[in-house]
């Protein structure tokens, strides 16, 4: 895409096209990028019809951006740590013109309490860091470290940030790794999120799962779990099965 339509955007960028949403995304040409994890859990989130969403771990903001476009009369913020991300984030969202509804602050989740009033959001959406830092080699990239290791914040900080925020009766919405489900369902309970929709996501048919993606109402009673019927990515040819096709916005 011609990047000199769009004042602000590095050499060191890219613009990429978000056809399905009609959006444009600054991301960094070298480190963190967003992967089909974040296009997922924007379509399995109920977000609502209005009110107010919050993006924790936002990235280059894909995530708020498309909660934006799906639901016109609600105002998003996307939090994250990293200052160049955020920085993106906003360009982004003034290319799209979304600045009036969407807004970006530098800051780690774990210290929601001092910028927001608690109990001031309808809906928490989180793609966050999925693993311990003692799990596998670390990369070397500091930003690719911090989307993929629990090294600023872990998922226990990221669960608390979503109790604050939320009212009662609002939803979080979450992808994780699959191999941690125990752990994401357990803290999620034990702070009053109550898990109420749970979908299993698998590379390949019999392929073990490799996400998983939850949706937790504060306040709920326990109760019955629905379980949705496990999505499937890649066909055996690699292609995109016809849903996650659909979901993501990929033209046959």
């Amino acid at each position: 895409m011609e990047k000199s339509l769009f004042p602000g955007i590095s050499q060191d960028d890219t613009l990429d096209d978000l056809r399905k949403w009609g959006l444009k995304l600054v991301q960094p040409r070298c480190g963190y990028r967003f992967s089909v994890d974040s296009l997922l859990l924007a379509e399995f989130a109920h977000l609502p019809e209005r009110g107010r969403v919050a993006d924790l771990g936002t990235g280059s903001g894909v995530i708020a951006l498309i909660a934006a476009k799906k639901m016109p009369a609600v105002e998003v913020v996307g939090i994250d740590l990293q200052g160049e991300m955020v920085e993106r984030a906003k360009l982004s969202a003034r290319i799209n013109g979304l600045s009036h509804r969407v807004s970006f602050v530098r800051l780690n989740y774990r210290d929601v309490k001092d910028a927001f009033e608690p109990e001031s959001f309808d809906y928490v959406i989180a793609n966050p860091p999925y693993w311990e830092p003692d799990r596998g080699r670390m990369v070397k990239d500091r930003g690719k470290a911090l989307a993929r290791y629990e090294l600023e914040a872990t998922l226990e900080d990221l669960v608390e940030a979503a109790f604050y925020l939320l009212r009662f009766r609002g939803r979080f919405g979450l992808i994780f790794c699959a191999e941690r489900s125990v752990d994401v369902l357990s803290s999620l309970r034990a702070r009053g999120l109550e898990p109420k929709r749970l979908r299993f996501v698998h590379p390949y048919a019999r392929r073990k799962a490799q996400f998983v993606m939850v949706e937790a109402v504060k306040g709920a009673k326990r109760g019955a779990l629905e379980v949705e019927p496990p999505l499937i990515i890649y066909e055996k040819d690699g292609r995109y099965t016809d849903e996650v096709a659909e979901m993501i916005g990929v033209v046959r």
